[in-house]
């Protein structure tokens, strides 16, 4: 006789079940098949289908057991399955401490991955609590798969019946489904749910085999029609969870849309394969996947995303996603969707072709208007020493004029858009790969939800950016005065920016007249038109404001030092981070130098560089 079962063929299934103190003959039934036999768990052996058998049998006795139901109880188990039970001696439970014992003892026996067939009929009357936590236990932390949980119902039929054994394994699989459907409502995601129906697909792909080879098609076809039902069920489930988790809102609202009507089959199907309470699990799930549902109805088929059109509807729907991921504490997911929210409002508030809204470069356009404010927040002023918060700047009669360079409101947004977008989403989305560490939530996330609150309601617009100066051209002037006149002549500016030397400052005017230009000319002088660098980043912060006043800028690449292309470049940089029109051209002069030199008003061929 074996005393250890063979588990070479794979993995390890276990019988776990008590014994009590009394072994009376009874015969039990289960399904269509009944047994005489002294103690339930020996009939229950002998009823299984003999897959269904256990490889291995782990008994719980007391002491008072012991001498009474063990030697017969191991009898049985070794004629019906030829090896030896094991026998886990344990104390009455009469007191916590002793339940402790009694749970800590018996899950040393189950290994990891193994495979459980419960019967819960003898023992002690608190014996199927503490098997119920167990089960709780090894199930959620040891991966371990329950197969079937017996009880033999000795009590409540008649003398001359058979006992009942019925299977209560769908009332431990309650407690996961209570779990998973809560995880749902409280944390978003669906993959729980997916992972619980993926067991029950399994068993109709089982049932629809055995139908079909027992010649019951009707029967067969319709547990394959169940089937599809499922595995269309968790595959929506699975989906959801993708995009809720990557916080992806339109793919979210057209799985949300797709997942109401197959859980709601399933709920439905005539199955004994559901756990009980299904139907009231299912409203609650799909109370749940509306709020995230698309308002309009998308297409079935085709290219679904490019017929979501952009309104107040779907951007509210957006916003209590957004709100969602705020108040369950899931940073990362509410940061990035409440930049891409900012942008698509921005779309819809300005743009004349908001079904454009997910077109990269719409979106582009509006991203660079938002961080045009942010650049302005984080360096908002030119402030000469002694001054406070006024752009003082010489004008050309040598007096300084004190302007406001940025209002209160662009102050504001372009704070809340670094706040947004520097410091919470790329802390978060970088995932903290910086000398700084982020071991709670970053300082600005309240600040940017009391502005974000104010935004989403309506009380707060974008600011005007700049504008109203017209067409600005940005210039070098060389020793050829002939650059600045055709620079002119193709521009046809509102006002000038010209980088000069002391040397060729005198020659602007002259081209100026020539080219019948009237407007305002400001020149940037530089100490060293050669190897002065560092007046580079210095001449941007001179004209900021005149390139937040342009509403386009033309630069022309070409004459002066190569420091002096240089300026122009970085004026070029600076203008595009201020979301100003910014269009690069290059004069190209085919004469030979000495005709340029004794002709320099002769307009030059013009050559745009960005289209």
């Amino acid at each position: 006789m074996k005393t250890e079962p063979d588990q070479a063929s794979g993995v390890p299934h276990i019988l776990l079940t008590s014994l009590g103190t009394r072994a009376i003959a009874t015969k039990y039934q289960l399904d269509d098949r009944t047994v005489t036999a002294s103690l339930t768990p020996l009939a229950l052996v002998q009823l299984l289908d003999p897959s269904e058998r256990p490889n291995r049998v782990v008994a719980m006795v007391t002491e008072g057991a012991r001498g009474e139901t063990w030697e017969p109880f191991k009898n049985g188990i070794c004629k019906t399955l030829d090896f030896e039970p094991q026998l886990i001696s344990i104390p009455d439970g009469s007191s916590s401490e002793e339940v402790r014992q009694i749970l800590e003892k018996v899950a040393q026996e189950i290994p990891e991955g193994a495979e459980l067939t419960l019967d819960v009929t003898q023992g002690m009357r608190h014996f199927p609590f503490i098997f119920y936590a167990l089960v709780l236990y090894l199930t959620s932390l040891r991966n371990v798969k329950v197969r079937g949980a017996y009880y033999g119902m000795i009590e409540g039929t008649s003398q001359d019946s058979p006992r009942p054994i019925i299977d209560l394994q769908p009332l431990l699989a309650l407690p996961e489904w209570f779990h998973a459907v809560r995880v749902f409502r409280d944390q978003g995601t669906t993959s729980a749910m997916a992972q619980l129906l993926e067991p029950l697909a399994e068993k109709l792909k089982q049932e629809t085999g055995t139908l079909f080879k027992a010649g019951d098609k009707s029967a067969g076809q319709k547990c394959s029609a169940q089937l599809k039902q499922v595995k269309d069920a968790v595959e929506l489930l699975e989906k959801h969870a993708f995009a809720y988790e990557s916080a992806l809102p339109l793919e979210l609202g057209k799985a949300s849309l797709r997942l109401i009507d197959p859980i709601r089959k399933i709920a439905g199907m005539d199955t004994a394969n559901l756990p009980p309470l299904f139907a009231e699990l299912t409203d609650t799930i799909v109370d749940v996947a509306k709020k995230a549902t698309f308002t309009n109805p998308i297409p079935n088929k085709g290219v679904w995303k490019q017929n979501i059109g952009l309104d107040e509807n779907e951007l509210k729907r957006q916003a209590r996603m957004i709100d969602l991921y705020l108040d369950r504490d899931q940073l990362p997911l509410a940061a990035g969707l409440m930049r891409e929210w900012v942008v698509s409002w921005l779309i819809m508030q300005h743009s004349d072709q908001p079904q454009d809204w997910l077109k990269h470069p719409v979106r582009q356009k509006y991203e660079r208007r938002l961080g045009a404010l942010g650049a302005l927040e984080k360096d908002p002023f030119v402030t000469p020493e002694g001054s406070d918060d006024i752009y003082l700047e010489e004008n050309d009669f040598g007096a300084l004029e004190r302007d406001p360079f940025v209002t209160p409101e662009q102050r504001d947004f372009g704070n809340f858009w670094n706040q947004l977008t520097q410091q919470l989403r790329n802390a978060l989305h970088h995932h903290a790969m910086r000398e700084e560490a982020l071991e709670e939530p970053p300082k600005p996330l309240e600040t940017v939800r009391h502005f974000w609150n104010k935004l989403k309601a309506g009380k707060i617009d974008l600011p005007q950016l700049g504008g109203g100066g017209g067409r600005l051209l940005l210039s070098p002037q060389g020793t050829r005065p002939g650059v600045l006149f055709s620079a002119l002549k193709v521009a046809e500016p509102d006002t000038c920016l010209v980088i000069c030397s002391d040397a060729s400052a005198d020659s602007i005017p002259n081209a100026a007249s020539r080219a019948e230009f009237e407007g305002d000319i400001r020149r940037i002088e530089l100490a060293d038109p050669h190897g002065g660098f560092a007046e580079i980043d210095a001449a941007a912060e001179r004209v900021r404001r005149d390139l937040l006043n342009a509403d386009e800028v033309l630069a022309n690449m070409t004459g002066g030092t190569t420091l002096m292309g240089l300026v122009i470049q970085r004026l070029v940089e600076e203008a595009q981070k201020l979301d100003r029109t910014v269009q690069r051209f290059a004069l190209i002069d085919r004469r030979p130098p000495t005709e340029q030199d004794g002709d320099p008003f002769v307009q030059s061929d013009c050559h745009w560089l960005d289209g």
